[in-house]
């Protein structure tokens, strides 16, 4: 197993080299990647955590020479971190961050408590409602200018899978953001989805990619290498360099928190007061189903989610073809980047 991880980091290394090369350009002109790269700073995030504090990561970057009124917090699945959102293979195509941040946007990337660089505390201090405070201060932090010298006016949370939840549960009990992005999640969970990940979960202190980075307890679980394929894009094509770069970046969760009745509580949506777009792959295999979500087509879909939440101003619902559960990284996730570009400056603008 470890020496197929070796294989697997080697070949990502050498796509990685290739795209470096290539971004050199041609001698005496600057690349178009380097005119176009954000401003971005590294920081930390104080977060209460039972009796203490918890340090969440996060990265704040805005469009070159810019000061948008307008932070896009982006939130990730479990077994995901932040790279989900930043991806590092061919960014200027699957990092949904950089494409906001040419679009005029600045954006807030975060590793949840138990992943990444943030604090991995024990599994029992973690639950939904306990990141949404995490959350909760985030927004709070942004908009007073605690994180990167300048307010912000209007804050957006963008959610993934779990991500999601936890951006529904923060947006439905605090209040305080301006719109509210919800992918990868809906109301009717396939159970075979979920079966699929506890049938290929694996202890992250064994991990070839995990093992020997944190001291996880039993309440940590990560998914077996080679198998994210199957659990999350299901039979759809993908890109050789997007699966082994999931692979390398992958992370654990406490997957107590994937059971959590929240998740599909209608109370929590329907008190979400501000626009909301909605977007699945219509191959989702921990969504899409026969008695589940209906991703026959938009309309279908719309009619299905539209009830749950009955208090924003305005649904925005997107079903991309031939993907599975991570729009960020299909091949056609252009698709899904420009729907979601274009809600953003009808609902909010960037300032």
């Amino acid at each position: 197993m470890k020496k197929r991880a070796v294989s697997v980091l080697r070949r990502t290394a050498a796509v990685c080299a290739a795209v470096t090369l290539l971004s050199v350009g041609v001698a005496g002109s600057a690349p178009a990647a380097e005119r176009t790269t954000p401003d971005c700073q590294v920081t930390t995030v104080d977060v209460p955590l039972g009796s203490g504090t918890g340090k969440m990561w996060g990265k704040l970057c805005r469009p070159a020479g810019s000061s948008p009124s307008t932070v896009v917090t982006m939130v990730h699945g479990a077994t995901y971190n932040h790279n989900y959102w930043d991806f590092p293979y061919q960014p200027d195509t699957y990092s949904f961050s950089r494409m906001l941040n040419r679009a005029g946007y600045a954006t807030f990337v975060v590793d949840r408590l138990g992943t990444g660089n943030s604090t991995v505390p024990p599994s029992s201090k973690l639950n939904l409602t306990t990141e949404a405070g995490h959350l909760h201060k985030v927004v709070q932090d942004l908009r007073a200018g605690r994180i990167g010298g300048t307010g912000f006016s209007k804050v957006v949370l963008a959610g993934y899978s779990l991500g999601s939840a936890v951006s529904e549960i923060e947006a439905s009990k605090y209040h305080d953001v301006d719109a509210l992005l919800i992918t990868a999640l809906g109301h009717y969970n396939n159970p075979a989805g979920t079966k699929a990940i506890i049938e290929n979960g694996q202890d992250p202190n064994t991990d070839p990619v995990l093992g020997g980075r944190h001291q996880y307890d039993a309440g940590y679980a990560t998914v077996k290498p080679g198998s994210r394929k199957a659990i999350f894009y299901a039979d759809q094509p993908m890109d050789s360099g997007v699966l082994a770069t999931d692979e390398l970046t992958k992370d654990a969760n406490v997957f107590s928190e994937s059971s959590d009745p929240l998740i599909t509580d209608p109370s929590v949506s329907k008190a979400i007061n501000v626009p909301v777009m909605f977007a699945l792959g219509d191959h989702d295999p921990l969504m899409c189903g026969d008695g589940y979500e209906d991703c026959t087509s938009t309309a279908a879909l719309r009619a299905q989610e539209a009830p749950f939440w009955s208090s924003a101003p305005s649904f925005d619902v997107l079903l991309l073809p031939k993907a599975g559960h991570g729009l960020n990284l299909v091949p056609n996730t252009g698709v899904y980047q420009t729907a979601a570009r274009s809600w953003l400056d009808r609902v909010v603008g960037h300032g």
